[in-house]
């Protein structure tokens, strides 16, 4: 491994000439100057199987066999399971084939070979690449898209934290009237990942052309997923450099490892230019959006529908009387087994006949789905009349919902001037949320 110029500081540490440096190396022995349980992440796409030349001797891929370029990738991934952390994971870019008109299935023969070395295969993601080249081979269909395999080291200790990226826009414009579909974190990622794959010059306009380089936006989703802000990056294919520059502009230490030294000092020279603060905000995950207040809209939405479905029960059930429920969302935590949430609702049933058989009939409701489903510990209580509310609540404001919509109130009003007519859905909680249109 050729030691290149780090840049700018003149640290003490005792891994200064292994940190925030890319070096000019072969992976299959580079990585062997690492020290054991070192990295907590690796990031990387490995050369191309003999489809293309890096213009290097002795390269993995170009001019191998098959199994000679898979033992090959294999020795590098020994290194750098070795070298990685109990928590940390092993990211790989990597896709099909074809040669001679035979598809190869690398990504999954990698896994194979990675798997006796004591990597666990967690995730499978498509990275749905815009701007493919147009054209087809005849008998194949046009190439969109390409694997990304996630590797653990540990079973248990594996750190990867989704909610980072969890979002709350680009949501099914139902999920007003559904909210129990939701999780009030936000929308949780999906396994397929659309990113443009960058256009030359995006870095520069002297900026060296790379066969493969790695959307910015990717690389910054992973490193944040799995590593914190004293996280130790590697990419032991470097090429053009993404991995090292996204992880220094995240605050993470890096190590790079390319053979090519031309491609390591086109990185040294963009590093230096590049804006740390710009460039951050460029590709750091969007935060914008007020998640707090979006999980407290799906759980006062989850709520109030809980309570509005026994309304509509109660009007079937009994059409002749003006039913009334009142809805509290509490601030205390669930402690039944899958519930996430609770509630009490106060249900005004008026004396009669038939009032013990219609207590049971919503009891069996709420215990199945879709109430079951809510994630709400919902405590009922059945008061014969408004007035059996307690004083403290009685003081409260109240917003109106009727039988068919709990996620915009009718109206305000006071206690007082709730009458035993209204039979509808009544609570503190206001909820004023329109439908998104398609």
């Amino acid at each position: 491994m050729t030691r290149t110029q780090k840049e700018g500081s003149a640290s003490s540490s005792p891994h200064e000439g292994l940190l925030d440096i890319v070096h000019v190396g072969d992976a299959r022995t580079a990585t062997k100057a690492i020290p054991d349980n070192f990295i907590n992440l690796t990031i990387t796409s490995p050369p191309y199987f003999d489809l293309k030349d890096y213009g290097m001797p002795k390269q993995i891929g170009f001019g191998q066999q098959y199994d000679d370029y898979l033992n090959d990738l294999a020795s590098v991934f020994s290194e750098v399971f070795r070298a990685t952390r109990g928590d940390g994971s092993l990211w790989i870019v990597v896709d099909t084939f074809r040669k001679d008109q035979e598809v190869f299935p690398l990504p999954f023969d990698l896994a194979t070979r990675l798997k006796p070395i004591g990597w666990t295969l967690r995730d499978i993601i498509i990275w749905k690449k815009e701007r493919t080249l147009p054209w087809t081979q005849a008998g194949a269909t046009r190439k969109i898209f390409e694997y990304i395999l996630v590797f653990s080291k540990g079973i248990n200790s594996f750190r990867y934290d989704p909610d980072k990226y969890r979002q709350t826009s680009d949501l099914k414009r139902w999920w007003v009237r559904y909210p129990e579909r939701y999780n009030p974190k936000g929308k949780s990622l999906e396994e397929i990942w659309s990113y443009d794959i960058p256009t030359q010059g995006s870095w520069g306009a002297k900026y060296i052309r790379h066969f493969c380089p790695l959307p910015s936006e990717l690389v910054s989703r992973i490193i944040q997923l799995t590593t914190g802000p004293d996280g130790i990056v590697l990419d032991p294919f470097a090429g053009s450099g993404t991995v090292p520059t996204v992880s220094h502009l995240l605050g993470r230490s890096f190590i790079g490892i390319e053979l090519n030294p031309a491609y390591v000092k086109m990185f040294e020279n963009h590093l230096k230019q590049q804006k740390a603060k710009e460039s951050q905000q460029a590709i750091h995950f969007d935060d914008s959006e007020d998640k707090e207040s979006f999980a407290k809209t799906i759980v006062n939405l989850r709520v109030l529908k809980f309570g509005r479905l026994i309304l509509r029960t109660l009007r079937k059930e009994r059409p002749d009387d003006s039913v009334q429920i009142y809805a509290f969302r509490l601030p205390d935590k669930a402690d039944q087994k899958f519930k996430h949430y609770a509630a009490e609702y106060l249900v005004v049933l008026p004396e009669s006949q038939a009032r013990e058989a219609v207590i049971q009939k919503i009891e069996e409701l709420c215990s199945k789905p879709p109430l079951s489903k809510f994630g709400i510990q919902a405590t009922l209580k059945f008061i014969k009349s408004k007035r059996q509310v307690s004083p403290a609540r009685q003081k409260l404001p109240y917003y109106r919902y009727t039988h068919s919509n709990s996620h915009f109130n009718v109206g305000r009003a006071n206690f007082s001037q709730i009458w035993a007519g209204d039979g509808e859905l009544f609570s503190p909680i206001k909820l004023e949320v329109e439908e998104p249109h398609e």
